[in-house]
């Protein structure tokens, strides 16, 4: 063989030879994704709010009123109730068929399984509340940021 042609060779041979000594080949990981959770960190300086009361967490405990073992029960509070202050879609965000866009985003999702009326009604503000709560919202009142993470309403290029 002419001296060039092997030096042509020689890293071709060798590539085959380290692949050779693998052990077997591995399939590639395949998983579902995971949504991106990441928080939209703006919100507009013209945002509309919205108000909603989150319950108390009451716990019941038992102590001892006397001889014998008997217990009383008596409700202690983890956590006080709380007004939760939340940007929201305002009115002309929702206009035309934001609702019923609504139900079929949370439709697509698995949170809402009742009939597209385009009227927000119990079983949709149910779905909302299902959809918001691991975002840590627990309200069947729609936030700007669940709206933008379902694709309602735009999201500020600034926070991209």
């Amino acid at each position: 063989m002419r001296p060039a042609m092997s030096r042509c060779l020689a890293p071709f041979v060798l590539l085959v030879a380290l692949a050779a000594c693998q052990t077997g080949t591995s399939e590639p990981e395949v998983r579902r994704a995971e949504p991106v959770q990441a928080p939209f960190s703006t919100i507009p300086s013209d945002a509309c709010w919205a108000t909603d009361r989150v319950p108390a967490v009451l716990e019941t405990r038992f102590t001892p009123t006397g001889p014998g073992g008997a217990q009383e029960p008596s409700e202690v509070v983890v956590r006080p109730a709380e007004d939760r202050l939340f940007a929201v879609p305002c009115p002309d965000q929702m206009a035309g068929d934001f609702t019923a866009s609504l139900q079929r985003a949370l439709q697509a999702r698995g949170h809402y399984s009742g009939p597209i009326t385009g009227e927000t009604d119990e079983a949709t503000a149910d779905a909302v509340r299902q959809f918001q709560a691991p975002q840590g919202l627990d309200s069947g009142i729609l936030s700007l940021e669940a709206a933008q993470l379902l694709g309602l309403v735009p999201v500020p290029r600034d926070s991209l």
